[in-house]
């Protein structure tokens, strides 16, 4: 399968009501962003997506690839689970997901809102989750299918979501923003925009980490990939949380431009930002785009359309409200 599969999406999954993404220019960051005055920043809002976020694009092509296995296996942070479930009872399919344990509720009300068998890990580490999915799919002969190293994924995830993003700006954006765990976004992200560009060797993606989980920036700084991280710190990114696989590292390094990290401070901050200036719920993973824009860009992320990739929107509704108190005074001060 290639890119032109995934060109126009919801015409190919009519039955899964996909949302073109809406992409919002948002004037009012261009000084935050960046006090020169040469940066636009544009917002795509994919929180707004059926599932709440851009996790089902990658879960209908990959279970569309592997529809006559009638049955496939995930481990999930949360969203991947809720999209494969969503695309399996699209599809007529069956599925299991593995979350750890510390899933948020949300999240893991939307995997058995859609049908999909649930099956919790003993640890709140996301690895702990995968190695068991892949336990289950290798004893029963199931398809596991990769929130992050299956090829379909990314080229649903990302890819797909980058030709909407060029429709809807009428070209390829200067600088992305878009969250960064296993790859799979900013990857299909940079497939698309090359393959819309006169010279594709230029990169225009940059993934954002949390400093909490930051594993491929430290894994760029190293030159190999951190495949796990241990227990690592908690996190409102929590979709982001975890290592970087080998395959998803070489495939992230030959497409995107760099790695942005940001503090935990700043994502909460984003959460706040998003919710009272915007009316938008977004999770912690999807606030991660948008911290650099709030904080000053670095240099390098600077110049034209800028455009932030708000991903998902499944955030429970106390962490949520613990976050806007714990950070409402300091919003007011800004």
């Amino acid at each position: 399968m290639g890119l032109d599969a995934v060109r126009h999406l919801a015409a190919r999954f009519p039955a899964a009501r996909l949302r073109e993404v809406p992409l919002l220019r948002a004037p009012e960051l261009d000084t935050r962003a960046d006090p020169t005055g040469g940066t636009r920043v544009w917002l795509a809002l994919e929180a707004l997506q059926v599932t709440g976020s851009f996790k089902v694009r990658g879960a209908l092509v990959s279970l569309s690839a592997n529809r006559e296995r009638q049955h496939v296996v995930a481990a999930s942070a949360g969203n991947h689970g809720a999209g494969i479930a969503y695309a399996a009872r699209v599809l007529g399919m069956s599925a299991t997901v593995c979350v750890p344990r510390a899933v948020p509720q949300t999240k893991r009300a939307r995997i058995e809102k859609y049908g999909a068998e649930l099956v919790m890990a003993a640890s709140n580490r996301y690895e702990d989750a995968e190695n068991l999915a892949k336990e289950i799919a290798m004893s029963q002969g199931l398809v596991f299918v990769s929130p992050y190293d299956d090829v379909n994924v990314i080229l649903g995830n990302g890819s797909s979501l980058g030709f909407e993003i060029v429709r809807a700006l009428g070209g390829v954006p200067d600088r992305v923003l878009a969250p960064f765990g296993g790859g799979g976004l900013a990857t299909g992200l940079s497939w698309a925009f090359a393959a819309e560009r006169s010279d594709p060797r230029q990169r225009v993606v940059w993934g954002v980490q949390s400093h909490a989980s930051s594993a491929m920036a430290t894994s760029m700084e190293r030159g190999q990939a951190v495949q796990s991280v241990g227990d690592a710190p908690e996190t409102l990114a929590e979709g982001l949380a975890g290592g970087v696989s080998a395959g998803a590292f070489d495939r992230a390094l030959a497409a995107i431009a760099g790695v942005v990290v940001a503090t935990e401070a700043q994502i909460a901050a984003a959460m706040v930002y998003a919710y009272s200036d915007m009316g938008l719920v977004i999770e912690g993973s999807a606030a991660a785009a948008l911290a650099p824009v709030l904080f000053g860009l670095p240099e390098p992320v600077r110049g034209g359309d800028l455009v932030v990739v708000l991903t998902g929107r499944n955030v429970d509704p106390a962490r949520l409200e613990t976050v806007l108190r714990a950070n409402g005074a300091a919003y007011e001060l800004w």
